[in-house]
């Protein structure tokens, strides 16, 4: 064989084996990627969930903060602390 088809071979091998290997490579990266999917779905459910809650919480605090103010219109707090192991003066 001449030197130039030597090279010619030579390249075309190298070619080969690195299209190969990028391919191979480029798969394996997207197989992970879609086992990533379900796991960023369950997350992102997750957050939703907890962001929900979150709402609820809120809403829920703000209610008893109106309750607070209705009874303490109602019956003005002082801060005074009755116990029961107290004598009354």
């Amino acid at each position: 064989m001449s030197t130039a088809s030597k090279i010619t071979f030579g390249s075309a091998c190298l070619l080969a084996g690195g299209t190969f290997l990028g391919i191979n490579y480029l798969q394996r990266s997207e197989r992970a990627s879609l086992r990533q999917g379900p796991i960023k779905d369950a997350e992102r459910v997750a957050a939703k969930e907890l962001s929900k809650k979150q709402k609820v919480n809120d809403m829920e605090h703000k209610e008893q903060m109106m309750l607070k103010e209705k009874f303490a219109s109602v019956q003005p707090l002082n801060n005074e602390v009755i116990r029961a192991d107290e004598e009354q003066k």
